[in-house]
């Protein structure tokens, strides 16, 4: 740990193995046409403020054209109003289609559940956000419980009159949590409904998808708070003791392939043609820095900015590792030839 610090404040590139690289990475950048993916959690901002960096980087970036995304696990709203959120904190351009949130690649479960009732986890509003993507017939978990207040009698609402429609658990064809929520109770209770449903009436646990495997994610508070992935293990804890059968389930996000499937189409999209190599820029080594090791043609990029902050060794080792973000684009920036 100590010897991993010690290298890394040289500001040098470290390969996986924890060994000095003989090289910089702008050497590494020269003559090779490059993308970025930019995580935003920990890198351009932490909780609610936006890093000094962040704006400078942005130049920096825009100036050489680099091709660029956003991939972040947070979501729970459109990419277009989260593009303009982060259009508002770097003080320049962010198109729709330059976001990627943790639940961005749950499009492509559009064609198999489309027209069926899915169940929605998360806030309220991220029921729109799946009616977008094609998701018709979409139902919030608060619909579940307002339709029938005794699903969850802890809640405050137990003696209310029932509103809307009752929804019959055998009508839920997926389970799909798009976002963090701060009712984990009355969510493992009604998801545990719907999935023991599928074994009672199809002999399988309903399928359920989740947007985001991140176990802690920085914030405001000088510790990590838990996040989607704290929410899962907890949900399944709950379940097999319950049902005393494996919880199968399904991630999206990082550091899972699909998205970065997706990501490297979107950031060759906007190229032009194919990167020679895309430079994932993140704080978190769960996440981040596992899933930019696990893509082809990726390398990873370690910020002390947030989740790590250089004090321990990563449990999955970085190609590089910088202070912060504009550290790192200025490296990438000094010596690549930008694509034309």
């Amino acid at each position: 740990s100590n010897a991993f610090n010690q290298r890394s404040k040289l500001k040098q590139p470290l390969r996986r193995g924890d060994t000095v690289m003989r090289r910089t990475l702008a050497t590494a950048a020269r003559s090779r046409r490059v993308g970025i993916a930019f995580d935003i959690d920990g890198v351009f901002i932490r909780g609610s403020k936006v890093l000094e960096q962040a704006k400078e980087a942005m130049r920096i970036v825009l100036a050489n054209d680099i091709p660029h995304i956003f991939l972040t696990n947070g979501g729970g709203r459109m990419e277009a109003e989260k593009a303009d959120q982060l259009a508002g904190w770097l003080d320049c351009e962010v198109k729709a289609e330059q976001v990627i949130l943790s639940h961005t690649p749950m499009q492509g479960l559009v064609p198999r559940f489309g027209d069926k009732r899915v169940l929605i986890g998360g806030p309220e509003r991220v029921v729109d956000v799946a009616k977008a993507y094609g998701f018709s017939k979409a139902v919030h978990i608060s619909d579940v419980v307002r339709g029938n207040p005794h699903v969850w009698p802890c809640g405050p609402h137990q003696n209310d009159l029932p509103q809307g429609e009752e929804i019959a658990m055998d009508t839920i064809h997926a389970v799909l949590y798009m976002h963090d929520d701060d009712s984990w109770g009355r969510d493992i209770q009604v998801i545990c409904d719907a999935l023991i449903c599928g074994l009672d009436t199809r002999g399988e646990q309903t399928p359920i998808y989740f947007s985001n495997p991140d176990f802690i994610y920085a914030a405001d508070h000088p510790l990590p708070r838990l996040a989607q992935g704290a929410f899962r293990d907890a949900l399944a804890a709950v379940y097999e003791r319950w049902t005393e059968e494996k919880f199968e389930y399904t991630t999206f996000g990082k550091p899972n392939k699909p998205t970065y499937d997706f990501a490297q189409l979107a950031i060759e999209k906007q190229a032009g043609g194919a990167v020679d190599v895309v430079y994932g820029i993140g704080d978190n080594p769960a996440s981040d820095i596992h899933g930019a090791n696990d893509a082809e043609g990726w390398e990873s990029v370690l910020l002390r900015t947030g989740v790590w902050d250089g004090r321990s060794t990563p449990a999955h080792i970085p190609n590089y590792v910088f202070d912060d973000v504009l550290e790192a684009v200025s490296e990438i920036a000094n010596g690549m030839k930008a694509p034309k």
